[in-house]
């Protein structure tokens, strides 16, 4: 899924791992001189992501981090790869890393087939992995339509073998040609029926835009 003071985007970087992998065939994007790497600032409000062609709105009161492989600083600016989209934490404490919004984009190549459903084995794939065995429990899988994208949106529950607590995850995947657009949140169980609510304004907040570098 694979976005500041330097001590915050440590917190956000190893305390708020994405669930994604970071592609590294991405082409790099070079900054202008003296221009501030996107992986060290925070975003409020609307973010516009020109790399996959997507947009959502952060929520009041929270900020959007990079969620991408860390851009390499040079003297005159700085080189990144591509932007895969933000990581908002739901909480500034780091006792908390797990509970997060994210929003992700890629080119669906883990995908075994380019499909909705396969984006969806796929992430659950992710969850059992990460899993107490026999412990994931698939609330509820409905359709569901964004951005005139016909996708489908999951609520799992789980215990997470490392934490070694009771998890929520809610998560949605889109296609569009070959890029795969995951939202999602990943938060306790105690938090869950709290987080959904500012998770549900970020989904509805998504919209496709038609640049795409």
């Amino acid at each position: 899924m694979k976005l500041i003071l330097v001590a915050l985007f440590a917190l956000i970087a190893v305390g708020y791992p994405s669930l994604h992998s970071q592609d590294p065939s991405s082409s790099t994007s070079p900054k202008k001189e003296g221009a501030e790497c996107p992986d060290d600032k925070a975003w409020t409000g609307k973010y516009r992501n020109y790399s996959y062609g997507f947009t959502i709105v952060i929520p009041r009161g929270l900020k959007g981090f990079w969620n991408s492989a860390r851009c390499v600083s040079r003297p005159d600016g700085c080189t990144c790869m591509q932007d895969h989209g933000r990581i908002i934490p739901l909480t500034p404490e780091p006792t908390e890393p797990d509970r997060y919004i994210e929003a992700y984009a890629d080119n669906g190549a883990d995908l075994d087939e380019p499909t909705v459903a396969e984006a969806v084995k796929s992430h659950l794939r992710g969850i059992r992995e990460r899993s107490r065995e026999k412990n994931v429990q698939i609330r509820k899988r409905t359709g569901i339509t964004l951005a005139s994208l016909k996708g489908e949106r999951a609520v799992v529950r789980y215990y997470d073998a490392k934490l070694q607590a009771w998890m929520m995850e809610d998560f949605v995947e889109l296609l569009r040609g070959g890029v795969e657009y995951s939202l999602y949140l990943r938060t306790p169980e105690k938090t869950y029926e709290h987080d959904r609510g500012v998770f549900d304004t970020v989904v509805t907040s998504f919209a496709l835009s038609k640049h795409i570098w």
